[in-house]
């Protein structure tokens, strides 16, 4: 009867720590580095107005719900951002290459990734790829 307890209990403190394990927050890429270590930081660090989006080549304006988005990208590691009227905030990073900033929303971890298509002092062009994996470029300009 010693024996059995004995195994009852090693097999539960077992499954304990293997839970504990399989809970933990998965690490972020290596390749990603926090706004404040990286040199691609500063000229992104800004407010952005968003000016237009951009199908088949052809710009078109703002629709009545994104007329007052923009990105605010800081140089803290922090960002805030109205996308189609919704406002959120969190952190941002960039990848070395200065190709791929990783948004991460404070309120529900979710992770959005712009691809950088075309970066100057005045503009920023953005591929962002939605819940459904729709392409959506998005045309800021800083304010």
């Amino acid at each position: 009867m010693k024996h059995i307890c004995s195994t009852l209990f090693l097999f539960g403190a077992l499954l304990a720590t293997n839970s504990l394990h399989a809970q933990a927050p998965a690490a972020k890429p290596a390749a990603v580095q926090t706004a404040t270590t990286n040199p691609k930081v500063k000229p992104l660090s800004k407010e952005w107005k968003f000016v237009a989006s951009e199908t088949f080549s052809l710009e078109q304006a703002p629709t009545d719900a994104q007329k007052g988005d923009l990105l605010i990208l800081m140089e803290n590691g922090r960002y805030r951002m109205i996308l189609n009227g919704k406002h959120e905030g969190g952190t941002w990073a960039v990848d070395k290459s200065g190709k791929n900033i990783t948004l991460t929303q404070d309120a529900t971890n979710e992770v959005k990734t712009l691809k950088v298509l075309e970066q100057t002092d005045k503009r920023l062009k953005v591929d962002y790829r939605d819940k459904e994996d729709i392409h959506n470029i998005l045309i800021f300009e800083a304010k």
